[in-house]
């Protein structure tokens, strides 16, 4: 889009991808360009990290001379694999079992990370051989076979699952990742601290609510199974207003990343910026522990959600979505 005139569309390109023009002071009647990630839009002008560098440009609204949206760089079948294994190091199972490159994770039915298959390779035999085996492991703990596919690693496997009578794709969630130092600027001070503790206190968990329901017994046993994990709180006039449990776990290729889950705010202190403040003190909690990266899930029909997360520095990296050998599950 040119600019200047066009604040409002400017605005709503925060966290995307762009490509900027602006004007050079240095040279009469030159411009360059600048490509990166949207991270901040404000009177004062855009604020650009680099796709190269990741240095953060700061440009001035009379320098501006076109602004627009470009695609998302190319995410390959190795980033899913690297950042799918890192995610599985940051909600680890209670039990978990290797077939060639598939992961078997079961935990008493809490979550569907934490009781389905994770694809991450090859299963070290024939496709609808392994398959049979994922059913026979999870009839063996009487839970239903389920896949979590990483999209696009699953192609192989859907034929072989169309052809057993498993269930179409559901829950189909969208995977976002950011640089930590964006996610800590949603730090705010006039806001109260943050703490990070090892452990879930019952306001903790009192303040959470998976997909909506209360948690069964063994939930505290899957949330703090992970190597380092950390459960953020911030409490109001004695109430808890806002939760979220961060996971630091490093990938195959080395990279450490943040992997946020639980992030809830209460109904009655929505809207005030609470939700960025609890993730920027895990953020920086994070940052000690070596991560310099993040990542979180959201449902693919939740836009809100993924809209205030690109405005915090968010990405889309991929999507991953579940398969059942039975009726699928709703609450995974």
């Amino acid at each position: 889009m040119r600019y200047p005139g066009r604040r409002r569309e400017a605005a709503e390109l925060v966290g995307r991808r762009v490509i900027v023009r602006h004007r050079l002071h240095n040279h009469q009647f030159s411009a360059t360009d600048v490509l990166g990630t949207l991270q901040a839009w404000t009177p004062d002008g855009a604020r650009v990290r680099r796709d190269r560098g990741g240095d953060v440009v700061h440009i001035t609204p009379d320098d501006i001379i076109v602004i627009k949206e470009i695609p998302e760089r190319t995410v390959t079948r190795r980033d899913v694999r690297d950042l799918e294994a890192a995610a599985a190091g940051g909600w680890v199972a209670l039990e978990a079992e290797w077939l060639g490159g598939w992961l078997l994770r079961a935990s008493g039915g809490f979550t569907g990370r934490g009781n389905s298959c994770l694809p991450l390779d090859d299963p070290g035999m024939p496709v609808g051989q392994a398959v049979e085996a994922v059913e026979a492991w999870y009839a063996q703990r009487r839970l239903p076979a389920l896949f979590q596919i990483p999209e696009p690693l699953g192609q192989v496997l859907g034929p072989q699952l169309d052809a057993r009578g498993w269930s179409a794709p559901f829950n189909r969630t969208t995977v976002m990742t950011a640089v930590l130092d964006d996610v800590r600027q949603g730090a705010r001070d006039d806001l109260p601290e943050v703490r990070v503790e090892d452990t879930p206190d019952q306001a903790w968990l009192d303040a959470y609510h998976y997909r909506g329901g209360s948690l069964p017994d063994h939930a505290v046993d899957v949330l703090v199974n992970a190597a380092t994990v950390g459960f953020a709180s911030i409490d109001e006039d004695g109430e808890r207003v806002a939760v979220a449990r961060g996971a630091v776990s490093t990938a195959p290729s080395g990279r450490c990343w943040l992997g946020l889950t639980a992030v809830e705010v209460a109904p009655g202190a929505r809207r005030r910026g609470l939700g960025r403040h609890v993730v920027a003190g895990l953020a920086a909690w994070a940052a000690g522990h070596g991560a310099n990266e993040a990542y979180l899930q959201v449902t693919e029909s939740n836009t809100a959600a993924q809209a205030t997360y690109r405005r915090i520095g968010f990405t889309e990296h991929h999507a991953y979505h579940y398969r059942s050998g039975s009726a699928p599950q709703t609450t995974l």
